[in-house]
């Protein structure tokens, strides 16, 4: 789909319901479908959800980005519990089975669409490229979707990208990207997740951010038999806490 196209649908659902967000997480993705809503909409409500494992590098620039484009941000968070609370009950997270999905993302914008009563239209940065599982799903959900996990409808408008032309819209439009991609090489949103595998982020995460490091370890070394957070492959594992002395 061209830009023209994605400008044209993003106005035309965009007619259909009462209120539109852009869902921005902070990551390249998400930004292309922000510039996109803002160019077709001219003005833009987002929507932040910080998970309570988000990297404060991500946290300010989503805020900063927001006031310089004039856009309208709502953060949301939960306050009830945190990521770290939840894994000493339920244990890690891990690729095929992320509860934390449900619990820190689906909640606070579930709960958001319905205090405020809005008959409402989300937009993503979700494209179907990403992986081979994406692809899957979403050849079966399609663009645009009622998502009942978050109770309001969805559009995906950058769906059907490649990656090729998400790359090219960046650098056409001279979007600023997240530093984070460029200190840790992932957007900040999650600071832990079972999808990094690289010990070198890790080891970046330990030496900027020990505390919320030590959060990782800490939480690896109290689950029975010292349990690894990470998962790499047939009778591999990443223990976390190895990655510092002793």
């Amino acid at each position: 789909m061209s830009e023209e196209k994605t400008i044209e649908t993003i106005r035309g659902y965009s007619d259909e319901l009462n209120n539109t967000f852009v869902n921005f997480s902070g990551g390249r993705y998400s930004l292309v479908a922000l510039h996109l809503a803002l160019r077709a909409l001219g003005e833009v409500k987002a929507i932040y959800v910080d998970t309570t494992i988000s990297l404060p590098e991500c946290n300010e620039y989503v805020k900063e980005l927001c006031d310089e484009w004039g856009v309208d941000l709502t953060i949301l968070e939960r306050k009830d519990t945190d990521f770290w609370r939840l894994v000493r009950k339920k244990g890690f997270p891990f690729f095929n089975a992320r509860w934390c999905m449900e619990k820190f993302k689906f909640i606070p914008l579930r709960i958001f669409n319905k205090v405020n009563n809005l008959d409402c239209l989300h937009l993503t940065g979700i494209n179907k490229n990403e992986s081979k599982m994406r692809n899957k799903i979403y050849n079966i959900r399609g663009m645009y979707h009622f998502n009942y996990n978050i109770g309001s409808y969805v559009l995906h408008p950058i769906l059907n990208w490649s990656k090729d032309m998400i790359e090219k819209y960046i650098e056409k439009n001279d979007l600023p990207i997240n530093p984070c991609y460029t200190i840790y090489g992932e957007n900040g949103n999650c600071y832990y997740c079972p999808y990094i595998k690289r010990r070198e982020y890790y080891i970046k995460l330990s030496r900027l951010h020990p505390d919320l490091f030590q959060n990782i370890v800490n939480a690896e070394l109290a689950m029975r038999n010292k349990g690894s957070a990470i998962y790499l492959r047939r009778g591999k594992r990443l223990y976390i806490s190895k990655l510092v002395a002793p």
